[in-house]
């Protein structure tokens, strides 16, 4: 591999008289600058990155962290980072699972994390603040000097979404939660649970699942079976609203007519459902704009203040208001 080495005893010049042309310094003449650029695209040059990073003690990349690359979730919020990053002159390298972080993170390949996978490690995450790295995360946690949260307002949107049901008549209320450990899933739970109390004292059904589209149909079965009147669901994302779609059509019952559902993420699937689903909407390119413009500010030591993406009911087919 070529070095500045051998580009300087090509063109007859000090290794720091090369350093100096390959860096754009005004130390060196355009005219040396020129004779040396030359030589090193003849010689096929390719400078050392991690060198030069150690040198600047800045990548002008930043790691974006998720649980995987599907759906049309991610492709929106990795969007609203990216070119927002682009606007302060930074990169982005998106990676899925904690073991790339272990790489990229702490030999200082990136110049901040932005984590959106919520199974990421809460040591590893805690260890890499405390060692003042810039972290921001998209759901709540651990709050440490070095770590911001860019969240969705996740006690609004279940409220949206409890007073949407009860609007349509609802006096039996069914709750398909996601994953027990879900920071998300915990807080639409709680949020949902008190504003039910603010309308019947009839017990909750609460239906742990697991954010699947298969996880909601396998919840189906399961409610297809109760005996409840005046019955609606609210299911803690889309997802699994859809799986509830096709779980519950199995057994004759259908969504909006006889039972009220209504989702959480506005999955663009949503609307090609039969009935179209209701939903809790929330800009997701605005929230992964508002994760961008966080760590930038962090890293230029800038005070910044953690963030909420508000939400709204988007109504549709799959509840109706009683009559």
């Amino acid at each position: 591999m070529t070095g500045i080495k051998d580009i300087a005893k090509k063109a007859n010049v000090s290794i720091s008289t090369v350093s100096y042309a390959l860096n754009g310094s005004d130390k060196v003449s355009e005219k040396t600058r020129d004779r040396i650029t030359s030589i090193a695209r003849e010689l096929n040059y390719t400078p050392n990155l991690a060198g030069k990073t150690l040198k600047r003690k800045k990548t002008d990349i930043i790691g974006v962290y998720v649980h995987d690359f599907s759906g049309y979730f991610y492709s929106h919020v990795i969007g609203g980072i990216s070119s927002t990053l682009k606007k302060f002159g930074y990169e982005t390298i998106v990676c899925s699972g904690g073991n790339q972080a272990r790489l990229f993170i702490p030999q200082r390949l990136v110049d901040g994390a932005i984590i959106i996978d919520p199974n990421f490690p809460d040591e590893d995450i805690a260890n890499y603040a405390q060692q003042g790295y810039k972290i921001v995360l998209m759901w709540g946690g651990l709050s440490l000097p070095s770590i911001s949260h860019v969240v969705v307002d996740n006690t609004q949107g279940a409220k949206q979404a409890i007073d949407a049901l009860h609007l349509a008549g609802v006096e039996n209320y069914v709750i398909v939660t996601g994953p027990t450990d879900s920071y998300d899933s915990q807080q639409r739970l709680e949020a949902s649970l008190s504003e039910i109390q603010k309308f019947t004292k009839q017990p909750v059904t609460i239906l742990t699942s697991d954010f699947t589209i298969s996880g909601g149909i396998d919840t189906a079965k399961y409610i297809a079976k109760q005996d409840l009147k005046k019955i609606g669901i609210f299911s803690l994302n889309d997802e699994m609203a859809i799986g509830l779609y096709e779980g519950l059509n199995k057994f004759g019952i259908q969504p909006g007519r006889d039972i009220p559902i209504i989702g959480f993420d506005n999955d663009q699937i949503g609307q090609f459902l039969n009935p179209q689903l209701s939903t809790i909407d929330y800009s997701k390119k605005q929230w992964g704009e508002s994760a961008a413009e966080t760590i930038v500010s962090m890293i230029r030591d800038e005070k910044t203040e953690n963030k909420v993406i508000k939400t709204r009911l988007i109504k549709k087919s799959s509840i109706a208001d009683k009559e």
